[in-house]
């Protein structure tokens, strides 16, 4: 028998389609019912460029997870990057208070509303509002209101909103394929769900996932999501930077960055030579490692350094975050970690996905963070819903059926408490809105 909350989620990038077919268990562990992976070419830098290719890869990898759990796919969550992809914060009041009353769940419903709507720009769709605290009274930093007395409300949340254009690109691409859209989950909300712990979200961390055409960012502070961002670069352009400069295939050079490639050569083998296939040669072209790690060093420098520009914000300043996580199929370049180590001066490990059951010791890779994150995230905050029944279909503008659309339950609207104790984790509880 189909159960009726098989979750959905398609992470379309730059190199693969990867789609995740997941279901609750009755224990309340997320277990894993099918996966399927295709090739892409449809992408550049989390932008759709070849809708009918996007479309091809979107099906194929949607057969696979299908064929793989044994039950028809009729409905997803997509997962959304680009550089288009931006965050602010906002500070909103609430109104609705008449004296001194007890904080109620419409009260934090409201707190969510008119933060969206406070976080609202033209031309945007907003795909995440998060809260990350509340003050009540003047007292700041109140995490869960229910149930406190106050005459004044104020929520501060963390919003995420896209460019239409890309947005609607995708979910045309997408349903062309004839898959129905139940929302939009950024993807540096999904991985970092998959990879990061409690702990490092209380502290302080930033969370940095190197995919093949986009490096998204989460930098997460006291329990709560404080800024995302995502850069333009990622994997695809490590592998562009071998094939320019010795004049071979994409294909080529992929394969030399994969078993010559370190972005820290060892001193040892630094004088080692191999072969590399050559348009501008009959012959293979014989290289070094040095050379190649060259390549990778300046392009992971250069990287990491991006990363940094992008965390030079007003709203990150002054804050002690000393941890940062990596994950995704581009950081596993030998060498990577170390250069990131030198340009943060931090703590620096590197992150495969986790918390989901029955997920395969080959998709235990950091390039599969983003998707058991999506999948995870789905689970734990938004609405119970089937995308695996043949009943369920969605409609033609990609909005959800039902009454509630995307908007999480009520516990979902507040964030996680240093008090709360168990798995779940402040996105968990953060009830943001997703493809509002």
């Amino acid at each position: 028998m189909i159960q009726d909350d098989h979750r959905v989620v398609i992470d379309l990038g730059t190199t693969k389609v990867c789609t995740i077919l997941g279901k609750k268990r009755p224990d309340g562990s997320i277990e894993i019912a099918g996966i399927g992976v295709a090739p892409c070419s449809g992408l550049k830098r989390g932008l759709v460029a070849d809708p009918e290719a996007t479309t091809s890869a979107v099906m194929a990898s949607v057969g696979a997870a299908s064929k793989a759990a044994g039950m028809p796919i009729r409905q997803a969550y997509l997962g959304l990057t680009g550089s288009h992809v931006k965050s602010r914060n906002v500070w909103s009041k609430v109104d609705g208070f008449s004296g001194v009353s007890v904080v109620t769940q419409e009260d934090v419903r409201r707190a969510l509303a008119v933060a969206s709507e406070d976080a609202a720009e033209e031309g945007r769709d907003l795909l995440h509002v998060i809260p990350r605290s509340y003050a009540l009274d003047g007292i700041y930093g109140v995490r869960n209101p229910l149930g406190m007395h106050a005459a004044e409300m104020y929520v501060q949340a963390h919003a995420i909103l896209g460019d239409q254009h890309p947005i609607k690109t995708l979910q045309a691409a997408v349903q062309a394929a004839g898959i129905g859209i139940s929302g939009l989950i950024v993807e540096p909300v999904g991985a970092a769900e998959a990879v990061l712990t409690d702990a490092e979200r209380e502290e302080g961390v930033i969370m940095v996932d190197v995919g093949g055409g986009t490096t998204d960012i989460a930098v997460f502070y006291e329990g709560s999501i404080i800024h995302t961002a995502v850069l333009p670069i990622g994997g695809y352009q490590f592998t562009n930077d071998i094939a320019i400069s010795f004049n071979a295939t994409y294909e080529e050079s992929e394969r030399v960055k994969l078993r010559f490639a370190s972005a820290v050569p060892d001193a040892r083998t630094a004088s080692e030579e191999f072969g590399i296939e050559s348009h501008s040669m009959d012959e293979p072209l014989i290289i070094t490692r040095r050379e190649i790690g060259q390549l990778m060093s300046e392009r992971a420098t250069e990287l990491m350094r991006l990363m940094m520009k992008k965390l030079d914000e007003p709203h990150l300043k002054g804050l002690r975050i000393s941890q940062m996580v990596l994950t995704g199929g581009g950081v596993k370049l030998d060498g990577f970690q170390a250069i990131a180590r030198y340009i943060f001066q931090g703590h620096v490990r590197t992150a495969s996905p986790r918390g989901a059951v029955g997920l395969l010791s080959e998709h235990q890779d950091p390039q599969f963070s983003a998707s058991v994150g999506m999948l995870l995230w789905s689970m734990r905050n938004l609405p119970r819903e089937s995308h695996a029944s043949r009943k369920v279909s969605g409609r033609a503008d990609g909005r959800p059926n039902g009454r509630g659309g995307l908007r999480a339950s009520f516990k979902s609207l507040l964030p996680r408490s240093k008090a709360q104790t168990g798995s779940k984790t402040a996105e968990q509880k953060s009830g943001a809105p997703v493809g509002v």
